[in-house]
């Protein structure tokens, strides 16, 4: 069966703030380890390993002329923590919700012949996704 994707039907927030004006992408989310690793004895024999670190990072990126750039670049430079939202209303959306996130750095500055995409990382304590 043919499906659909939106991207209008994504939505990324942070600070109760819904962030505007994506460029080229909407966002990466990624774990900073595996779940699970594995250890092989001599014989073959086999151990999973569950890996309780559930931290990583989103990766956002915005247009050069996004209205949430000031405020993000304020948010890091604060040290702000707050949570962290993204809702996708498409038919297998997903829901995302974490808690005390930070903005990583402030991002690069750059600027040529035609507006660059900017991005931002936001540093996420546990990823779990609902």
């Amino acid at each position: 069966m043919l499906k659909n994707y939106d991207p209008l039907k994504v939505n990324v927030a942070y600070n109760g703030r819904q962030l505007r004006m994506f460029g080229d992408s909407l966002f990466t989310l990624a774990r900073d380890e595996a779940n699970h690793s594995m250890k092989k004895g001599v014989k073959g024999d086999t151990t999973y390993i569950m890996n309780a670190n559930k931290a990583g990072k989103l990766t956002i990126t915005l247009q050069q002329e996004s209205p949430d750039i000031p405020y993000l670049e304020q948010c890091a430079e604060k040290s702000v923590q707050a949570n962290l939202a993204i809702t996708d209303a498409n038919d297998n959306g997903k829901i995302f919700f974490a808690q005390n996130c930070m903005v990583e750095k402030l991002p690069d500055i750059v600027r040529g012949k035609d507006a660059p995409d900017v991005q931002f990382v936001f540093l996420i304590p546990d990823i779990l996704i609902m």
